[in-house]
């Protein structure tokens, strides 16, 4: 007899059978749900917190969520958030609905959604109903890929910052804009992946990480995409207002950008590997580097610098000092997840 706990839960009692095997039935709403049949097979993995996990391979039944939009509900201003809260949903069919034929501002939000997204395509617009469809399939997006992809952006952007500073021309920053466009869109991208593996037992094997790794890995990529913002606020005060002259490379604020690339460059290395102590000695030169952008500032107020020189150099300073702040909770967060590898459960 069945005990219903809840729509998805089930209290059964174990059955002995043979005098040697033990078996559980399973819910009749279950084996119909997944369109299975009796001899057909099905898989059972035992999970290391001791849980049995029951998967249905032969199921025919492709699942797929769809979110209906009504733009007479949502403000103007609100209805490119909706989109996104869509799409982090895991949908894979948007539907916007409108009493009213769409305006020109309606199609502009949905063409900055398609550019803001991985995958989302308009694949039906008439006059009073939009369809979007997700064309990506999550399990070819391998995530520490992505990872590495937003890293490797934000840091070509503090490379540019680098060189316009010791003279080098500004015309490398013209794709600021389209890197900081990529960042955020890969934070998306791996926020989506993330809810779908804590959904799916199936994404979570094909992307190789466990539902607890996946939810700290999204910590991880909003920490690169703020970073990612800082990255792009040196680019653009880089850009519009004039370097001060002299600026001495190996003197801060400036001398610190060496130190933060070689320590995010450890940290990121160590989303593979498991060597703690690089952990560990990123993390201690990053708090230095932090401290001392801090004190500088402090002392840059009452230098006798000019004003337009000191704003810029102040403003250089704060985000470098936010960077290197960031990165600090990369590493807390590599250390939580290499704890969680190394961890052991003991049955008591």
């Amino acid at each position: 007899m069945a005990i219903n706990t809840g729509e998805r839960s089930e209290v059964r009692k174990i059955q002995l059978t043979g005098g040697s095997t033990y078996i559980v039935s399973l819910p009749k709403k279950w084996v119909m749900d997944h369109g299975l049949s009796p001899r057909d097979q099905i898989r059972i993995e035992w999970r290391p917190s001791g849980t049995l996990r029951i998967i249905a391979d032969a199921s025919s039944i492709i699942r797929q969520r769809t979110v209906s939009l009504d733009s007479n509900e949502i403000p103007e201003n609100m209805l490119f958030d909706h989109l996104v809260a869509a799409y982090l949903s895991g949908a894979h069919r948007i539907f916007i609905n409108s009493q009213k034929p769409f305006t020109r501002i309606h199609k502009k939000i949905f063409r900055k959604f398609v550019r803001s997204t991985r995958g989302m395509e308009i694949a039906n617009e008439l006059e009073h109903k939009i369809e979007l469809i997700s064309l990506l399939n999550p399990n070819e997006m391998p995530l520490f890929s992505s990872i590495n992809r937003m890293y490797l952006l934000l840091s070509s952007q503090i490379r540019d910052f680098s060189e316009i500073l010791m003279g080098g021309d500004k015309e490398i920053l013209e794709d600021a804009d389209d890197r900081e466009d990529e960042v955020d869109a890969l934070r998306l991208l791996l926020e989506r992946q993330a809810g779908e593996i804590l959904e799916s037992a199936s994404i979570e094997d094909s992307l190789g990480t466990s539902r607890w790794e996946a939810a700290e890995l999204c910590k991880l990529v909003r920490t690169l995409e703020r970073m990612g913002d800082h990255s792009y606020n040196l680019c653009d005060l880089a850009r519009n207002y004039p370097v001060p002259s002299g600026i001495n490379m190996n003197s801060l604020p400036v001398s610190v950008i060496p130190i933060w690339q070689f320590s995010i460059k450890l940290l990121i290395s160590n989303l593979r590997k498991r060597n703690i102590s690089e952990i560990h000695d990123a993390k201690s030169q990053l708090i230095l580097a932090r401290e001392n952008l801090l004190q500088y500032e402090i002392d840059l107020r009452g230098s006798d610098s000019e004003l337009e020189d000191a704003l810029f150099m102040d403003k250089m300073s704060e985000s470098l000092r936010r960077i290197c702040s960031y990165s600090i909770n990369v590493a807390e967060i590599l250390l939580n997840i290499q704890t969680h590898r190394d961890s052991e459960e003991i049955y008591s």
